[in-house]
């Protein structure tokens, strides 16, 4: 499944959306994928994303920032140190 910019439409990612506030494409869709850069990573290593982390799509009830099943604080990924849905 290929997955669109929630802003533009574009199947790019990285720079160049002019849609977006931060002026980069955004995937949400994907529960499995970076919504910045479309990797299967968890953590540090996003260099599109404004934190330097992958951030997936939200769904399947796993944290957004690693993955976890897990509710609350303890997420080491999160900026907020909490699982995010």
């Amino acid at each position: 499944m290929s997955t669109k910019c929630k802003y533009c439409g574009s199947s790019c990612y990285g720079s160049g959306c002019y849609h977006s506030p931060t002026g980069k494409h955004e995937h949400r869709d994907d529960q499995s994928h970076c919504e910045w850069c479309g990797s299967s990573c968890y953590g540090s290593g996003c260099y599109h994303s404004p934190t330097g982390k992958h951030r997936h799509g939200s769904g399947a009830n796993k944290c957004i920032w690693c993955g976890s099943t897990a509710n609350g604080s303890g997420c080491y990924h999160s900026p907020t140190g909490k699982h995010e849905k």
